[in-house]
């Protein structure tokens, strides 16, 4: 299989940087934690620091050329340990995303290639460092709202039925707000999951408007202020009896 080479246009010809959308491209997640080797850097160093690491590839650059990953399966060889990468004719795996590429394009190269980390390039090709899986999980973490106190509901609807705009006047005739919304296909190609996150830990009110628009809720995570009634309901019960 070749390796896949990702390429995308020039930011600056086909949109204007701003702060706001700067957080989605590979540029705003770059790491320096994590060193690149060197063509001259041994076969038993680079399995040590990925061991360290704990990463299955690191990149090698030359300057600022990146030349490509190695991957541990390639150099973890004691015949190889005292050669150099250049010596033992490692093969480089050109594998990488572009500054100005979005982080789905990252996480979609992470998955294909099954990277602990992916090395970032300048639109010239000059190597800027690297995004690793950590710091896409933070960052969906952050992006979907995951530390935020708030309810999560899953909706199973029609492709043909589904309207973001309809579901947020839903959502927000509770007063409550949608802080992330995700959409991800089902076994049926007709038909999509969406998973929303709001900002109102009770979600009673807001399910039962779903339900009355015969929405298919599978699944939701909220804590009820019913619950808390109906628990205060069984402590004043229990104090009766025992009186």
């Amino acid at each position: 299989m070749k390796d896949l080479l990702m390429f995308a246009p020039n930011l600056k010809d086909t949109e204007t940087v701003t702060s706001e959308n700067l957080s989605m491209f590979a540029a705003r997640l770059i790491s320096d934690n994590v060193p690149p080797l060197k063509p001259g850097d041994s076969c038993k160093r680079a399995v040590t620091w990925m061991e360290e690491l704990r990463v299955n590839a690191l990149p090698v650059i030359k300057g600022r050329e990146y030349l490509g990953l190695v991957y541990k399966l390639d150099v973890n060889n004691p015949v190889l340990a005292d050669l150099s990468l250049e010596e033992a004719n490692i093969k480089y795996h050109k594998v990488f995303v572009y500054d100005n590429q979005h982080v789905y394009d990252l996480t979609k190269v992470a998955s294909l290639h099954k990277l602990d980390l992916v090395p970032v390039l300048t639109t010239e090709n000059d190597y800027l460092g690297l995004v690793t899986v950590n710091d896409l999980v933070s960052y969906f973490a952050d992006s979907q709202s995951v530390y935020t106190p708030g309810g999560i509901i899953v909706i199973e609807l029609a492709l043909a039925d589904y309207s973001m705009s309809h579901i947020a006047q839903i959502v927000e005739s509770d007063g409550a707000h949608i802080l992330s919304a995700n959409v991800t296909t089902a076994n049926d190609p007709t038909k999509v999951e969406l998973t929303l996150k709001v900002d109102k830990v009770d979600l009673s009110r807001i399910l039962a408007a779903f339900y009355r628009l015969d929405y298919h809720i599978v699944a939701s995570y909220h804590q009820s202020e019913h619950s808390e009634d109906l628990k205060n309901r069984f402590e004043s019960l229990m104090n009766y009896l025992n009186i």
